[in-house]
């Protein structure tokens, strides 16, 4: 895609473009097999990877704002608090390598937003705003994710 044609967005909404991708792309994983909850658990890892590059230098509980901000832009608010809370049960080895993969590929894709240019902290808005503080958007180029969940 040439810089004349590249649709241009703020690191925010890139970040959320990579989510809703994500999270198209778990239903049609997975689907009515895996249950909701699960689901849940799979995209709040994803995105937990996307966004720790971002906020590396955050203290966690900026980070984890940031994460709930997001999820809240796609599933309920409540759903999202139990997708955060939850753990997977002992013995669910699937689950346990799954959200360490989904966390992997979101780090990987992370990575590959802040090398593009986007250096900057995330700006979001939702009632946890004021926890993370307020920066000016950084503009990257949008790329498809490649890989999520590939495998």
């Amino acid at each position: 895609m040439s810089d004349d044609t590249a649709i241009r967005r703020s690191l925010s909404e890139e970040i959320g473009y990579w989510l809703e991708s994500a999270s198209r792309t778990l239903e049609k994983r997975y689907g009515d097999g895996v249950p909701l909850a699960k689901q849940d658990m799979l995209l709040a890892h994803y995105l937990y990877g996307l966004t720790a590059v971002v906020h590396a230098h955050d203290a966690p509980a900026v980070h984890l704002a940031a994460v709930r901000s997001y999820l809240e832009r796609l599933i309920p608010s409540e759903r999202v608090a139990a997708a955060l809370r939850a753990v997977p049960e002992a013995g669910d080895a699937w689950l346990e390598n799954t959200l360490d993969r989904v966390e992997a590929i979101g780090e990987k894709q992370g990575h590959a937003l802040l090398a593009r240019g986007a250096d900057v902290i995330i700006p979001f808005s939702s009632r946890h705003a004021s926890a993370a503080g307020s920066a000016e958007p950084a503009v990257v180029e949008r790329d498809p994710p490649k890989e999520a969940f590939s495998q």
